[in-house]
């Protein structure tokens, strides 16, 4: 037995189909891999990002050794009967820097717009600060049809720790 009765005597025909159905399939899910890589990649680096994140803190300092590789940083205190809050090296720093960027954006501003501006800048741990500004009472949220949005607290005079 030669030929096409030898394949189809032997099975050749339904082995055949299933070998075009395996690379056919094969290739179908390569090719949605690969079109969905760039969405792949992207979620990728959400996830990284959020596990970079800072975490929300008890405190308003940092972590023990979060500063470590910096050396010791003073922590700002703040002087309640003049309103002067006094700051020192790196957030003295960022606070001037945020003043900045706030300028640009107006006087009512948006903390995840001030977020993203800093982070594309580059200022240092930007989500740290200004969390630690927040809680010293310099930035504040506006009451109202406005809640959601900050502004700097008037009347609060900020100086560099001596």
């Amino acid at each position: 037995m030669t030929g096409l009765s030898a394949i189809a005597a032997a099975n050749g025909w339904f082995i055949t189909v299933t070998g075009l159905v395996i690379v056919f399939t094969g290739l179908a899910l390569l090719a949605a891999f690969i079109a969905s890589l760039d969405k792949l990649l992207a979620f990728w680096d959400r996830g990284v990002a959020w596990l970079q994140r800072p975490r929300r803190r008890e405190s308003s300092g940092p972590a023990p050794g979060a500063l470590a590789h910096q050396g010791p940083a003073p922590l700002p205190r703040a002087d309640a009967s003049a309103r002067t809050v006094f700051l020192g090296g790196e957030t003295l720093e960022v606070y001037q820097y945020f003043q900045w960027l706030t300028r640009r954006q107006g006087d009512v501003f948006s903390l995840s717009r001030l977020l993203e501006q800093a982070e594309k800048r580059g200022i240092p741990r930007p989500h740290f600060h200004l969390d630690e500004l927040l809680v010293l009472g310099l930035i504040e949220e506006l009451p109202g049809e406005e809640c959601g949005f900050y502004r700097w607290t008037p009347g609060i005079s900020v100086q560099p720790e001596e």
